[in-house]
């Protein structure tokens, strides 16, 4: 599935069914328990390799503790591509700040499991995925709803709420880089979902 020196490096790992690491090419769940339930059933095309609950198990060198819930390296023909996904019931603009220095964490987390895989990573090809029931900051978008909702001292309130709903998101790794952004809205009631991971532009 994977190149000879992958393959070597996976062993090194706990990897299975029931481990923090798993390895598929056609069927993978995401799953969130502490904020209520939610499932998304994850259908590849590619093989891929999954790291789960690294804001746990991450690396503490990095300032940034926060980490998203899940880390995916996709192989395609000639290159990988990561995604990361965080998953979160309801997102409010303070929840969306939070999820942006989760995104960031698990970047970092991400290139150092890439380095220790002798995986190669562009950061063109790095997709971030917002998964939710719940989306309260557009519902805020009504002009009405916005003249209630405390800024919080956030410096631009307005850029907090405006970039949830923009396809490219900005974050500062050092320098301003520019990902693609994915949302993805579950089942409001059951919290299940389903999402086909297909080629991105």
């Amino acid at each position: 599935m994977f190149a000879k020196m992958q393959e070597i490096r996976l062993k090194m790992l706990v990897c299975g069914e029931n481990s923090p690491v798993k390895c598929s090419d056609t069927l993978l769940h995401l799953t969130e328990k502490e904020q209520g339930e939610a499932d998304l059933e994850l259908h590849l095309q590619n093989p891929c390799i999954l790291f789960q609950g690294l804001e746990k198990k991450g690396l503490h060198y990095f300032k940034n503790p926060k980490c998203a819930d899940y880390v995916l390296f996709e192989k395609r023909e000639n290159l990988w591509c990561l995604h990361i996904f965080e998953l979160k019931r309801t997102v409010k603009v303070k929840e969306w700040e939070t999820m942006k220095d989760q995104f960031m964490g698990a970047l970092q987390n991400a290139l150092a499991l890439a380095g220790f895989l002798d995986i190669k990573i562009a950061m063109d090809k790095v997709y971030l995925y917002s998964v939710y029931r719940n989306d309260k900051i557009s519902d805020a978008a009504n002009p009405s709803r916005l003249h209630f909702m405390p800024d919080n001292g956030r410096k631009n309130p307005e850029k907090d709420r405006s970039d949830w709903n923009n396809e490219i998101l900005i974050l500062d790794f050092g320098e301003e880089l520019s990902f693609l952004h994915y949302k993805i809205q579950l089942d409001v009631i059951t919290g299940n979902g389903k999402y086909y991971l297909a080629e991105k532009k």
